[in-house]
């Protein structure tokens, strides 16, 4: 009996995450999922049809069949959202090959360091997780204006006579997203280089 309920026991806290991920990931998931399927509307809420679990069966069926995909194929004709889809993809391919050139190479440096000054330089790498992400990225705005430190730094050593467009552009977009995952990238790259070097 002591086994029968230990086992239970056990399956009851491997099924708390499930759980947990059921009602607060999959469950919101579905119902925006559904409000895509559904047509807009004067209402309240803004969209038709709008379930009602007291309806009974019939009528629930009936409001699944009113259920259209018309808004996806709306958007598959509307070159707009399409070139905004192929454009994310492209940054983030981009993105993602820089980090791989920026961070492999210097994980490879930190996974060949010695060993008395690679929690320092480990430190380093994690202590930007220190302060809030949101902050870390608006610091870019300060370092990325017209008046910023990077133009001012280099119209002080004369590379430039006057300063370089670079925020709101697809350049900001790749140094913020290439910067916001770098830290991460060079966890998981060090950890692979150590078991590649049977370190």
């Amino acid at each position: 009996m002591a086994r029968f309920i230990s086992a239970i026991a056990a399956r009851f806290v491997i099924a708390l995450p499930y759980l947990w991920l059921l009602v607060f990931f999959l469950a919101p998931f579905l119902i925006v999922f559904k409000i895509s399927l559904s047509e807009p509307a004067l209402a309240m809420p803004p969209y038709q049809p709008v379930f009602d679990i007291f309806a009974g069966f019939a009528a629930f069926f009936e409001k699944v069949r009113a259920l259209s995909f018309s808004n996806y194929l709306w958007l598959l004709d509307d070159p707009l959202y399409v070139n905004a889809y192929l454009s994310s993809i492209w940054i983030a391919t981009v993105s993602t090959l820089i980090t791989l050139a920026v961070g492999y190479p210097i994980a490879y440096g930190m996974a060949r360091a010695p060993a008395s000054i690679r929690p320092t330089l480990l430190m380093l790498v994690i202590l930007p997780f220190w302060t809030s992400f949101l902050i870390r990225v608006y610091a870019w705005i300060g370092i990325l204006k017209p008046e910023g430190l990077l133009n001012q730094f280099l119209m002080f050593l004369g590379v430039i006579d006057e300063p370089l467009v670079i925020l709101n552009t697809t350049t900001a977009i790749y140094i913020g997203i290439v910067y916001s995952y770098l830290p991460s990238w060079f966890c998981r790259s060090i950890r692979r280089w150590k078991r590649w070097m049977g370190l």
